[in-house]
């Protein structure tokens, strides 16, 4: 241990302390910081252990009074009798040393216990292009409220955490030295979160890319021969929002152990086509899984949304390329319109397909539902394909007797569509034949029906 390292760890604290709130008690106190700086310059090699000690124990005093460590105490009751101690400390004490060691490790006691970090108000909170700023604070708030999260990190990170949170809270962290401090245990966490299969429970967690827009297969291509990244968004078995049509959700998944570029609660407002797409302002790779999901749940109650077909999308741009198809649905297999498109893509791109049915996580229908089900009912039962509908409505000024239809026949098909899934019985060809006892189009699509 050299004078230098003790005169850095003064000068780089004096500089910690201009973040703190002036007042004249950080004064009088710094004033014994400044007389171990004396005595650090004409002390012997031999003296320097004890003077370091002494040095370390004053600063780590000075911040449980005056630091984000205050913050902390002043907002645990579990801390008040500790807080009152540490207010009335002497610290010309020649006991500072003993005594210091004794206060960190029952404040560092009570911190290992704390399982609720309520007293961090996100001051980010529905602030514009602050959208990663206010992701990465709730994702640092969930390393110490996650279970599982917390289990990857130890005890003695928890008050660093805390404070990192609170710094960045107030403005004052920067945000990329932290995003590189917690990279490891970001990626770690990401890695055992999400998943590439539904498991026996039906559960998973998926990076998901809607295709969305032209046929199926033009989508997928130009989803897949993207130049730089990939734009997804993270769903699960506790919550769904897609971006793109909610008549057509069949997409991409992509690797658990994707390289994720950024990430935000809402929409990136990327580029995914071109160059120099990657949006720095609005996203971050600070973000837990779990915050991202808990804030699009929040979003979605907030708008009246179903959890589970919800508009209120997260963005995660990523580096890779699909490992699997997913098609998104109610379980209406062969009635989906792009259900056989979704099989040939699977088998021409060699990638497993798998089929989520939200509708074995909820027990009510959605007005997003029934719309979904009455579509391509009465798609499936005039024989249109997506194409000639979109060429329909572009003639007809956004018209088309389907979108009239659906008004009409809803809650009718939908009542089919229950009855026959209830007794294991829907196909294509089943609820075409129910619908042909209620339903008389004429002409539709130049085809008699």
């Amino acid at each position: 241990m050299l004078k230098k390292d003790l005169l850095d760890l003064i000068f780089n604290f004096e500089k910690e302390t201009w973040k703190y709130n002036s007042n004249e008690n950080l004064d009088k106190d710094m004033d014994y910081i400044y007389s171990i700086e004396n005595a650090i310059k004409n002390a012997s090699d031999t003296n320097l252990k004890l003077l370091y000690d002494r040095l370390v124990a004053l600063i780590g005093i000075i911040r449980l009074k005056y630091g984000f460590e205050s913050i902390v105490i002043n907002s645990i009751p579990e801390l008040e009798n500790l807080k009152n101690e540490i207010d009335g400390i002497d610290l010309s004490d020649n006991e500072i040393i003993t005594k210091f060691n004794r206060i960190i490790n029952l404040y560092n006691s009570v911190l290992s216990k704390i399982v609720d970090v309520d007293f961090i108000k996100n001051n980010y909170e529905g602030i514009q292009g602050k959208e990663g700023l206010y992701l990465a604070v709730e994702s640092l708030k969930s390393l110490i409220t996650n279970t599982e999260y917390r289990a990857l990190i130890g005890d003695n990170q928890i008050n660093s955490i805390i404070v990192d949170c609170i710094s960045l809270n107030m403005g004052i962290a920067n945000i990329k030295i932290l995003e590189l401090k917690y990279k490891e245990i970001i990626n770690s966490i990401w890695a055992r979160s999400l998943t590439n299969e539904i498991n026996e429970n039906n559960n998973f967690r998926f990076l998901f890319s809607n295709i969305s827009g032209g046929t199926l297969r033009d989508g997928a291509i130009r989803l897949i021969n993207r130049p730089n990244q990939s734009s997804c968004s993270m769903i699960s078995s506790n919550f769904i929002a897609t971006y793109g049509d909610e008549t057509r959700k069949i997409g991409f998944i992509y690797p658990s152990n994707s390289d994720i570029i950024m990430a935000s609660a809402y929409d990136l407002g990327s580029n995914v086509f071109g160059e120099g797409s990657v949006n720095k302002e609005k996203g971050t790779i600070l973000v837990t899984p779990q915050a991202l999901e808990k804030i699009g749940k929040a979003r979605a109650i907030k708008n009246g949304e179903d959890i589970y077909s919800s508009s209120c999308y997260n963005e995660v741009l990523v580096n890779a390329k699909p490992c699997a198809i997913v098609v998104i649905g109610l379980g209406e297999s062969d009635l989906n319109i792009d259900y056989q498109d979704a099989i040939m893509l699977s088998s021409e791109m060699n990638l497993p397909i798998y089929y989520i049915d939200i509708m074995k996580y909820k027990s009510n229908l959605s007005e997003t539902d029934k719309n979904y089900i009455a579509f391509h009912s009465l798609m499936s039962y005039v024989g249109m394909s997506r194409n000639e509908l979109l060429q329909q409505v572009e003639q007809n000024n956004g018209c088309n007797e389907i979108y009239n239809l659906i008004k009409i026949y809803k809650e009718e098909l939908v009542d089919i569509f229950q009855t026959l899934k209830r007794d294991g019985n829907l196909s294509k060809y089943n609820m075409c034949q129910a619908m042909s006892s209620i339903i008389e189009i004429p002409k539709i699509n130049g085809k008699n029906k």
